[in-house]
C-alpha cells in the first residue's frame, strides 16, 4: 500500500465529502507526481486542496484535507470511452451531454495533449476521513 498527495479543488472534494462523487478523473501529466498506472487498490489518495479554477498552479491552500482510500483503477483510452462506461455522474451532475463531459475533460490543463499518451483514469475509491 502507498500513499499519494493529490492536488484538487474545494468544489469536487466537497462533492466527495456530500457522497457525490465516488470516482476521480485523471491522467498523467507534467504537474502532478503520481503514475496513474502504479495506483492499486489500497492505495491512499490524500487530496490537498488549491486555489481555483481556474488552474493556476499548484498552490496548497490545505494539507491532506481529505484521505480515500482506492477501490479500483481503471483506464480508457478516451473521454468518450470512459463517460459511456462509468457514466455521466462521475462529473459531479455538472454536464447533460457526453458531448459536454468531453468537452469539459479535454479542457483540463494538459488533458488534450496527454490522454492521447497516457489515456485516461477512473479512480474509484472510499472515503476514510
Amino acid at each position: 500500500m502507498s500513499t499519494y498527495p493529490l492536488e484538487i479543488y474545494r468544489k469536487p472534494l466537497e462533492a466527495i465529502i456530500s457522497g457525490r462523487k465516488k470516482v476521480e478523473i485523471r491522467t498523467n501529466n507534467s504537474y502532478e507526481n503520481i503514475d496513474y498506472t502504479k495506483l492499486e487498490p489500497y492505495d491512499i489518495i490524500k487530496f490537498q486542496i488549491i486555489n481555483g479554477p481556474p488552474f493556476v498552479g499548484l498552490e496548497i491552500v490545505e494539507k491532506d484535507a481529505l484521505s480515500v482510500e482506492v477501490l479500483k483503477v481503471i483506464k480508457y483510452k478516451n473521454p468518450e470511452d470512459l463517460l459511456k462506461n462509468e457514466g455521466l455522474e462521475v462529473l459531479s451532475g455538472i454536464i447533460s451531454s457526453l458531448e459536454e463531459g468531453v468537452e469539459m475533460l479535454y479542457s483540463f490543463e494538459e488533458y488534450k495533449e496527454m490522454i492521447p499518451i497516457h489515456g485516461i483514469f477512473a479512480i474509484h475509491f472510499n472515503l476514510i476521513s
